[in-house]
């Protein structure tokens, strides 16, 4: 009788802790600090700026919330409630969270596709400070309409902010969002990574044993998608960087198409490694996007809008673009093959890996 009464009482305990559980998924995290309160009225008066609701559709919420920090704390806490008060998840393709250093303030940004207005918020020692700025590509597009939207808190954003909003709203795919939370952006580069993808598909398929690894010559974004799409990180050494400065990789390169990146398929088992050279045409992607030369290196570097505006245009267009035309920017420079000694050689961190090819 007495081990019947336990068993029943631990039933009604699981019951419960299920029923708990599902209040919690249900009704979601409730503030509980006064910052907290603060963060959940400036999502309210977020949402009332933009004249939206839980339900409307097109609309995006970007934030640092789990990275970014709050009241001198990790701020995961602001991500459910999030979720609650603005009604987004990344269930529903609709919200986002970037990776930002740790010591940097907590943000949210509410966008709106249909008007192309933003809602940024950032907490400040006196609370949440917003700014609503227009994203319509007509706008932030230009180097007037970035100087503007850049005279206010979201200055230090808005290159983050504007460049996924933008790739989101024109249809990019998911997975290449997902890459832009690690990367902190959405940009040319990280698109390059995505498209060498659907290219090794073709190119160099994977079969039982085999894996990739990704050796940037010189590194540049793409080895960020590498990271979140194939799970290819630098700790587990699936890629990694080389400060090559175009040396015997310059003699690969094939109508003005530079090498940046050698891609190795490796097989332990077979002892065996195929390795591809790989350029991407920017003359075919600031053609499709009528971004020139001079737009992507203006005068004043960074402190050129243009410079900004340059590349979140050409994302823009390129989550735009059909596959095929986006496939017809990488240009297969090279192919080797070898032994696994082939890829040690390669991805030993030399100088300049392109050497080791034969």
């Amino acid at each position: 009788m007495r081990t019947h009464a336990i068993q029943r009482l631990l039933s009604i305990l699981v019951l419960l802790a299920f029923a708990a559980a599902g209040c919690a998924a249900k009704f979601g995290a409730q503030p509980t600090t006064p910052t907290m309160r603060k963060a959940q009225k400036a999502l309210d008066e977020a949402m009332a700026a933009l004249d939206v609701d839980a339900q409307t559709p097109g609309v995006l919420l970007i934030t640092n919330a789990g990275y970014g920090a709050a009241d001198g704390r990790s701020s995961e806490a602001y991500f459910d409630l999030a979720m609650q008060t603005v009604g987004r998840t990344p269930g529903t393709r609709s919200l986002l969270a970037v990776v930002t250093p740790a010591n940097e303030p907590l943000w949210f940004a509410l966008y709106r596709a249909a008007t192309g207005k933003v809602a940024f918020l950032v907490l400040t020692d006196g609370g949440f400070t917003q700014q609503i700025a227009d994203l319509s590509p007509s706008v932030i597009l230009t180097p007037d309409g970035w100087a503007d939207a850049a005279n206010g808190p979201l200055k230090q954003r808005l290159f983050s902010v504007a460049s996924i909003s933008l790739s989101w709203a024109a249809g990019a795919p998911w997975p290449m969002l997902k890459a832009a939370e690690l990367h902190d952006h959405f940009c040319p580069g990280l698109n390059a990574g995505f498209i060498v993808l659907e290219l090794l598909k073709e190119e160099l398929p994977l079969a039982d044993g085999d894996s990739y690894t990704f050796v940037g010559a010189p590194p540049f974004c793409a080895m960020d998608a590498f990271q979140i799409l194939e799970g290819k990180t630098l700790g587990k050494k699936g890629s990694l960087g080389v400060a090559n400065q175009l040396g015997a990789g310059a003699g690969f390169a094939v109508g003005g198409v530079q090498p940046s990146l050698i891609v190795l398929r490796t097989n332990r088992k077979k002892n065996a490694c195929d390795a591809l050279v790989l350029g991407i045409d920017w003359s075919k992607i600031q053609t499709a996007s009528n971004v020139g030369p001079d737009d992507m290196n203006p005068p004043g570097g960074h402190a050129n809008p243009l410079f900004y505006v340059s590349r979140a245009k050409m994302s823009w267009v390129l989550a735009q673009m059909t596959m095929q035309d986006k496939l017809d920017c990488i240009v297969v420079l090279k192919r080797a093959s070898g032994t696994m000694e082939l890829a040690t050689a390669v991805a030993s961190g030399a100088a300049d890996p392109y050497r080791a090819l034969p």
